[in-house]
């Protein structure tokens, strides 16, 4: 996810907040706080189609979560990053995409940094959706560049330098604002055909999704009232049991999933199955996260992803949750540092045990720097997680406070202590009753 930064005033339950969106995100606060909405919102405003589509506007995708009464004529909205920006005030709104932030900025040299980081931005997530052939055929066909041999012997993914790697194959001079001018023409032909960043919302309904599933004609014949995006997790969870036929279940034991003759079951061993309605509560609640995300990585579409899980933790042991951690930190981020991928991870959590785990992730990352062979003993490095790509917040009184130390590089141990002492202070107090 590029740089974004969202602004929020006066919006349901959150009074203010100014979030500094990575590309792991992470809300922890009490019922009713907040988080989902926060979630909800991200996953709204990084939506391609509302992004493109001046007529598609907040209050209707709002609709598809049951939020549209947040907004108010005091609320207050901006979201800002590289490629798009939107704000919205008093009942108005107002998008920009990376053609009008691109000419927001003059033809000035102090902007040229800005405006190269943009194309350069641009061509990756071109390079991503393996559409360079059609950005060298656009090049070939400008006037102004023309055919060049030597832009297809080069390994692009070796250094990342897109615009000056191309200009130098035309010996084009590097801080001429006209030829960024004509190059930018060129990318912005081949950018709107590249594959868009889709978002999965893994809603905290999730046990629902089998049982909503086998019955959604006759709930939506009868006229039963379904949140739009409990239907949409539905569709996906109908499209994920389709294409997984059998999922390890490690998570949470030595357990397996399968499908077959139309039926979901969990094999104990290769002879010992039950159906999956008969499962523990832990095992309904965390197969639809791993049956959508596998899925997910299956399909060739799903490139570019925004994944937002809502308490991973529901109905899972503390072992259970640390484990499902790791792999959504595997599967739903691009951990490597040269993966030109782009996947990010939203989590809603009530669980100090979430954090607590998330804050190993990150020190296996810090320590793995300097002992690689000897952290990957402990942690795959698969599920290590780049501080420079990760935030937190406390959801809390209708504001948001940041928790996660740029420092030190973890998550402030304050808050994974608060919920101990609590129930500590209680033992001690019940503990001097004589």
């Amino acid at each position: 996810m590029e740089k974004s930064k969202l602004l929020i005033e006066n919006f349901g339950p959150i009074k203010k907040a100014l979030i500094d969106i990575k590309d792991m995100l992470l809300f922890i606060g009490p019922q009713s706080s907040g988080k989902s909405t926060l979630a909800k919102l991200i996953t709204i405003l990084n939506d391609f189609n509302f992004k493109q589509n001046e007529n598609i506007k907040l209050v209707d995708e709002l609709k598809k979560y049951n939020l549209e009464s947040f907004l108010k004529s005091n609320t207050k909205i901006e979201y800002k990053t590289l490629f798009f920006n939107f704000t919205y005030s008093k009942n108005e709104e107002i998008k920009l995409d990376y053609e009008s932030y691109y000419k927001s900025f003059k033809l000035e040299n102090k902007n040229l940094k800005i405006k190269i980081d943009l194309i350069n931005l641009m061509i990756i997530s071109i390079h991503i959706d393996d559409k360079l052939s059609l950005l060298f055929d656009e090049l070939y066909k400008n006037s102004f560049f023309g055919i060049n041999q030597k832009l297809e012997k080069i390994n692009f993914a070796e250094n990342f330098l897109y615009v000056e790697t191309i200009l130098e194959c035309y010996n084009m001079d590097t801080t001429d604002l006209n030829v960024f001018e004509h190059l930018f023409n060129v990318v912005s032909k081949v950018f709107p055909f590249i594959r868009p960043m889709d978002s999965m919302y893994i809603p905290a309904e999730r046990m629902l999704l089998p049982l909503i599933n086998s019955n959604l004609a006759g709930l939506i014949n009868n006229k039963i009232n379904i949140p739009n995006h409990i239907i949409q997790a539905t569709q996906e969870f109908e499209k994920a049991i389709q294409n997984v036929e059998s999922i390890d279940l490690n998570i949470i034991g030595d357990l397996k999933y399968k499908r077959k003759a139309g039926t979901s079951y969990i094999y104990h061993n290769r002879s010992q199955k039950i159906q999956l309605k008969e499962a523990s509560s832990g095992v309904q609640s965390v197969l639809p996260i791993l049956l959508l995300i596998e899925s997910s990585l299956q399909n060739k579409n799903y490139i570019n992803l925004n994944y937002v899980v809502e308490e991973p933790e529901l109905n899972l042991y503390p072992q259970a949750q640390y484990e499902l951690i790791k792999y959504l930190v595997k599967n739903c981020l691009e951990t490597g540092e040269n993966n030109l991928k782009s996947k990010n991870l939203i989590i809603t959590t009530h669980s100090p045990y979430i954090l607590t785990a998330i804050n190993n992730l990150l020190l296996a990352n810090s320590k793995g720097k300097t002992n690689k062979n000897e952290v990957e003993e402990i942690i795959n490095s698969s599920s290590w997680i780049n501080p420079e790509k990760f935030n937190a917040y406390e959801v809390k009184d209708g504001t948001v406070k940041k928790i996660f130390n740029s420092e030190i590089k973890l998550i402030e141990e304050t808050i994974i202590d608060e919920v101990s002492e609590l129930m500590i202070d209680d033992f001690k107090d019940l503990a001097s009753i004589v």
